[in-house]
């Protein structure tokens, strides 16, 4: 990466971080319930476990500026991750993610290794860990400010989904949802 790309990237997160605290501020304490939401954040590492309190990705949503970048990282000893955007083309019979972006998905990743995403749209991504679907291995990422209304990720999850999948899916909904729905009042 050139010189001149990197301190236009570098120039275009300051702009977006201060126009964010900017609008955090004339807001309030927007999403100040979620240790999560609304506080959008330039990078992000969410790390795949085993789980606390049934969570399989820690944390379960991240918040980013748009541009920002989410690194999952596996934890789990022996266990194989692998991340993918849930997408008729990645994973599932679902598009989770806005209309217009491109699916991701990782390789098989073991304690240690990342895979890293920049995310260059505002929208909420629903995205799973493959080999724990089956217990609720899934997690969200919101860019930026989105209309929650316009959502794809927003949308009650798809009857083929494992239970505990579709469970996880529709807690984080409504987390996301709060915090968005309380911007776009």
């Amino acid at each position: 990466m050139s010189g001149r790309s990197t301190r236009r990237r570098l120039l275009k997160l300051s702009g977006v971080t201060l126009v964010s605290g900017v609008a955090g501020c004339l807001r309030g304490e927007v999403g100040a319930g979620d240790p999560d939401l609304g506080d959008p954040k330039p990078y992000v590492e969410v790390t795949f476990s085993s789980g606390r309190d049934d969570e399989h990705a820690d944390p379960a949503v991240a918040h980013l500026v748009d541009g920002g970048t989410v690194e999952w990282v596996a934890d789990g000893g022996k266990r194989e991750h692998a991340v993918a955007a849930y997408h008729p083309s990645t994973h599932g019979d679902q598009r989770r993610i806005p209309d217009g972006t491109e699916p991701w998905e990782s390789a098989d990743l073991t304690d240690g290794e990342s895979f890293d995403r920049v995310f260059d749209e505002e929208g909420v991504f629903d995205y799973v860990c493959r080999p724990h679907e089956a217990d609720g291995a899934v997690g969200s990422i919101v860019v930026g400010w989105p209309e929650p209304d316009e959502e794809p990720g927003l949308e009650p999850p798809s009857d083929s989904y494992p239970a505990a999948a579709a469970e996880a899916i529709e807690r984080r909904n409504e987390r996301v949802r709060d915090v968005l729905e309380e911007v776009h009042e």
